[in-house]
């Protein structure tokens, strides 16, 4: 399982991804999942679920936690968490 935090622009994933990496959280950078985005063009940074709750402190901290938190299953099914 992952969790998806959802950014509004390929700029925003990136800043987020590299405080999490300078943070020793490994993060990747995807296209946001279909049906996840309103808008379509959203990009998003996934995250191991053990790592989940620091990237969210973490991301909160630097001012770059923009959207929706999504866990992803191994099913991969999607379900919106708040951490």
């Amino acid at each position: 399982m992952r969790y998806i935090f959802m950014c509004r622009s390929l700029t925003y994933a990136q800043s987020a991804a590299r405080a999490l990496e300078k943070n020793a959280i490994s993060a990747t950078i995807k296209k946001a999942p279909a049906g996840l985005s309103g808008s379509g063009c959203s990009y998003s940074v996934s995250v191991s679920q053990h790592k989940a709750t620091a990237a969210a402190a973490l991301l909160r901290r630097e001012g770059l936690m923009q959207g929706k938190v999504f866990l992803q299953r191994d099913d991969g099914t999607f379900t919106e968490v708040f951490i």
